[in-house]
C-alpha cells in the first residue's frame, strides 16, 4: 500500500524543472500531477485505520488545495506557465512536503510513473 501516492506526493512535491521532465510533451503536466494524486488516494480506500491524524490532516490539506483549483474558471492554473512560476504551485509543493515528512518520506525524484500515455490523432 501507499507506493502511487507517495510516488505522486514526491512528484507534487519537486521543483517545476523536474516536475515538468516526470511527464511526455504532449500532455498537460499539471493536470497529470493533480491525477496521479487522485489515483494515489485510492491506495488509502479500506486502510484509513493505518494513518493517523497527523497524517490525514496533511493529506486533506494537499487535496483541498488541488480540489480547489478544479473546474473552467482555474483553467490558468494547470498551464506550464503556472505549474512554474503561480504561487498556488508553491502551496502545493509545501503542502506535498508536510504530507512526505508526515509520513516519513524522503524527499527525492521519484522518476517517472511508468504510466503509458497515449497521444491523440490529429
Amino acid at each position: 500500500m501507499r507506493d502511487q501516492l507517495q510516488r505522486a506526493v514526491l512528484a507534487l512535491a519537486q521543483p517545476p524543472e523536474v516536475q515538468l521532465r516526470l511527464f511526455p510533451d504532449f500532455v498537460c503536466k499539471a493536470d497529470e500531477l493533480a491525477l496521479d494524486f487522485e489515483d494515489g488516494l485510492y491506495e488509502l480506500v479500506g486502510h484509513e485505520d493505518e494513518i493517523d491524524q497527523g497524517q490525514r490532516a496533511a493529506i486533506d490539506a494537499l487535496d483541498g488545495l488541488l480540489i480547489g483549483m478544479s473546474g473552467r474558471a482555474n483553467a490558468s492554473f494547470w498551464t506550464e506557465d503556472a505549474l512554474r512560476s503561480h504561487p498556488i504551485w508553491d502551496e502545493i509543493r509545501d503542502a506535498a512536503k508536510a504530507v512526505a515528512e508526515a509520513f516519513g518520506w524522503a524527499i527525492q525524484n521519484p522518476g517517472p510513473s511508468g504510466a503509458i500515455y497515449i497521444r491523440a490523432g490529429k
